[in-house]
């Protein structure tokens, strides 16, 4: 197959070197087994770096947008061209190898460097070391979509995001601890278990978890189920490509609900557990923590780079026993210990099929099942024990999502579909049985259940106009989701005031980015108009109404490297059924009163801050990146439940109780980030402060928030191996009220600071041809909390049991046969 060349470029006219020029790239193109030449594979993120804006398409086509920007020619033959999966579009600041390492990721392509360009080859079977040596020390640009769903850099995003790869996921249960290291992300007021994990993003989650987005694959998530008794994303760490989380007001992108922010997870494809250069295989782990959890998964997958299809199948068992905290409780009665009752046993099964079709297109169907079977307590976050009256609290954790997804790019910068339609059920079927003293059989059964179904649309665009480069996505959502509970205790029902219920939500969005001054100013515009409606289905009428929510945000470079950046947002959130419509002795503290009147929640709220970023600074390689951010927000008719402390009895429970729309809140905080890296070592640094008082009373709330300080050093010793060390700190929190009293004792809230170190080690040997271990594996070992030192949320008092989880010590291996 003789080699394409790119359009718009002509090889050398000079007779010697255009004969030179043919012969390295025709035998690159026929040669597989060896370079074509005597120059190593492309080392990543060498070379000058500059602005790239590649529109997603075909491979080819976005190969040959990269070289008409790089002003090089690119070589590639029919084998590629054949290849219908559409590529990823590219945007930011990079050197040409780096794109080109972004394009070519999991295809089974690699990049030649040769005198004259690039030549575009299929991978070897077996990576020569120069291949090997260069995809460890990429030091790739992190990109967030989540914010806008347009592509960003992180380091130019005007507002406050983070974004996690799989390796981030590492000694972890569950994807809320791995993110309780992320700034402006706090977690651990809970027992340890996984499916009780207490977290807040920017003041806002479990016990106010509609005002927190949660994501997978796009389908929103109820983290909590309605009742409180839980708190888990029902995701699976082995199934994550990438988590990002964007905090604050977010309201444009993804509708109401983001006071907080988002949390986005996406789901590996086939190719992720492919070995390099495979088309097929299968792929295990096995894994062990002390703290006693053990898991083994095992994933089928199928991509064929000449074919038009793709396929993985996965499966997984894990179990998490009685836990271990970190240091000995009261838990009353004259009862003191470190352990926490627990049972959990899950199965989480998952299938991705994809077709690339002609013209660009590709679908994609999944079904993912998430299913844990639980002996816990009542409150799985707060109590540790089994009750000793009703026993282990008996149940079953569920999540089932169905996805289709379609996307549409030929190459026109006019148009970028993709086009998405979901349903998606989650639950928690729980009870006990007993026998009381009188002989009488006890039996208490209680489900929850959230049904959603929806279709997500946009399209994007890329042009040119007043002097800009234009990047323009419109689209449309919309959500029919409905809740439901059965409470039957003896065979007595419960009728609960708000259930079940119906929420429709009717999403149009905008967001514009223009970029002028050859990039150097960049602006952001956006806008979502949102209807919404609610209704009790046992109750005449509905609540309706809508909201507009804006965005305008811009990052200006003012120096090699750094730039301002700037942003306002709004974001709302609608008032749930449960605010509007509870009614009755729903609980033993109150009798719940109906409030058909109640306003949506808004958030308006500025960002500034700085960046930088900048490579070869000091050695050739190197990478340093700073950001800061300054946010200062105030949320308008924050719903809370009102007791009536002062009122009348109720016939039931201990106080009437309405939720009530209250004063202003005002949120204030900033965030410190920064990051050097070499090719074998690096550090990263982060301190975060948030202070969110109600501006009537000047008393934090929902609670203080201590501010965290954050050292990780990571360094490779040999090669393909990577080893963690991470320090968080916890300052003293300042506290609004100090004090609380319960049972007619006066409690202190937390009033300490506290350290935890963590250390990790991640290491990919090289394996002999023919191994019984598989083709590639890898070893991931650690210790979590490594001293065994507590840690205590700044919203508990100081006689809290919610410790944190005592030392856990972590094994796994990966292979890929």
């Amino acid at each position: 197959m003789s080699p394409v060349y790119m359009p718009g470029f002509v090889p050398p006219t000079n007779p010697l070197k255009q004969a030179l020029y043919r012969a390295l790239l025709g035998a690159g193109l026929v040669l597989t087994g060896s370079p074509a030449v005597a120059a190593p594979a492309v080392e990543v993120a060498q070379g000058p770096v500059q602005r790239f804006l590649v529109p997603p398409g075909t491979l080819a086509q976005a190969l040959d947008s990269l070289a008409r920007q790089a002003r090089v020619s690119i070589a590639y033959d029919g084998q590629l061209e054949a290849i219908a999966k559409p590529a990823r579009g590219l945007d930011g600041e990079f050197s040409l190898d780096e794109g080109l390492a972004m394009l070519l990721a999991g295809t089974g392509f690699e990049v030649l460097v040769v005198p004259e360009g690039r030549i575009v080859r299929r991978r070897p079977q077996v990576p020569d070391a120069a291949s090997v040596a260069a995809a460890e020390h990429a030091t790739l640009s992190e990109v967030t979509v989540l914010g806008t769903r347009l592509a960003l850099d992180v380091m130019k995003y005007p507002g406050s995001v983070a974004v996690l790869d799989d390796t981030a996921l590492d000694g972890t249960v569950n994807v809320i601890e791995a993110l309780g290291r992320v700034p402006g992300v706090a977690s651990g007021s809970d027992s340890g278990r996984s499916i009780g994990s207490q977290f807040t993003v920017r003041g806002f989650g479990y016990g106010s978890e509609d005002r927190v987005i949660v994501l997978q694959d796009g389908v929103r998530r109820s983290s909590s189920l309605y009742s409180n008794h839980v708190s888990t994303f029902r995701s699976d760490n082995d199934l994550l490509k990438r988590v990002e989380v964007v905090k604050g007001a977010s309201s444009v992108s993804h509708g109401g609900g983001a006071i907080g922010g988002v949390i986005g997870m996406t789901t590996k494809d086939a190719g992720d557990f492919l070995a390099a250069g495979e088309e097929r295989g299968v792929a295990a782990k096995l894994a062990y923590q002390t703290n006693n959890y053990r898991e083994v998964y095992l994933a089928g997958a199928l991509a064929p780079a000449d074919k038009p299809y793709e396929l993985l199948a996965y499966g997984k068992r894990g179990r998490v026993g009685d836990l271990r905290l970190s240091r000995t409780v009261d838990k009353g009665s004259g009862v003191f210990n470190r352990d926490v009752d627990n049972r959990e046993d899950l199965e989480v099964g998952f299938i991705k099929a994809a077709w690339n079709l002609p013209h660009g297109q590709r679908a994609a169907l999944s079904y993912y099942d998430f299913a844990e079977d639980t002996e816990v307590t009542w409150q799985t976050l707060f109590h540790s024990g089994y009750s000793t009256t009703t026993g282990p609290v008996r149940g079953t954790l569920r999540q089932r999502d169905m996805v289709a997804s379609y996307t549409l790019q030929p190459g026109s910068p006019w148009l970028n579909v993709s086009a998405m339609a979901y349903h998606a059920v989650g639950s928690y079927d729980r009870g006990y049985e007993y026998v009381l003293s009188s002989g009488a059989q006890r039996k208490l059964d209680y489900e929850n259940k959230d049904t959603r179904r929806g279709l997500r649309l946009n399209n994007q665009m890329y042009f040119d106009a007043l002097g800009a480069r234009h990047r323009l996505i419109v689209g449309v959502d919309y959500e029919r989701r409905n809740e439901d509970a059965s409470y039957v205790l003896d065979g007595v029902a419960t009728v609960f005031g708000s259930i079940p219920n119906t929420y429709n939500d009717l999403g149009l969005f905008l967001q514009e980015e223009a970029s002028f001054l050859d990039d150097r100013l960049v602006v952001h515009l956006g806008g979502r108009y949102d209807r919404f409606q609610r209704k009790v289905n046992a109750n005449e009428g509905e609540y309706s109404n809508s909201h507009f929510s804006p965005r305008v945000g811009v990052s200006v470079a003012v120096g090699q490297g750094w730039h301002l950046l700037g942003n306002y947002s709004e974001s709302f959130r609608a008032p749930t059924p449960h605010e509007t419509s509870s009614s009755g002795p729903l609980n033993p503290h109150y009798y719940y009163l109906p409030n058909p009147d109640l306003k949506p929640e808004t958030v308006r709220e500025f960002e500034w801050g700085v960046s930088f970023d900048r490579r070869s600074m000091f050695v050739d390689g190197d990478r340093l990146r700073m950001k800061s951010t300054y946010f200062d927000g105030t949320i308008d008719n924050l719903i809370k439940l009102q007791p009536d402390l002062a009122g009348p009895k109720p016939p039931e429970s201990n106080h009437y109780a309405t939720y009530e729309n209250v004063d202003k809140v005002e949120r204030r905080g900033y965030e410190l980030t920064t990051a050097y890296s070499t090719r074998r070592a690096g550090v990263d640094l982060s301190y975060e402060h948030l202070k969110q008082r109600d501006k009537a009373t000047g008393r934090f709330t929902p609670q203080a928030y201590a501010d965290r300080v954050r050292v990780g050093v990571h360094f490779s010793p040999f090669e393909r191996m990577r080893v963690n060390v991470d320090v968080s700190h916890w300052r003293k929190p300042d506290q609004n009220p100090e004090t609380v009293v319960s049972g007619g004792r006066t409690l202190w809230y937390v009033r300490d600071d506290f350290t935890q170190v963590n250390v990790g080690v991640r290491w990919a040997p090289r394996l002999a041809d023919g191994s019984l271990l598989g083709k590639e594996i890898e070893i991931s070992a650690g210790v979590n909390n490594l001293f065994d030192q507590p840690y205590i949320n700044a919203l508990n008092v100081e006689t809290t049991t919610r410790v944190g989880k005592g030392r856990n010590a972590y094994l796994s291996l990966t292979s890929r046969f």
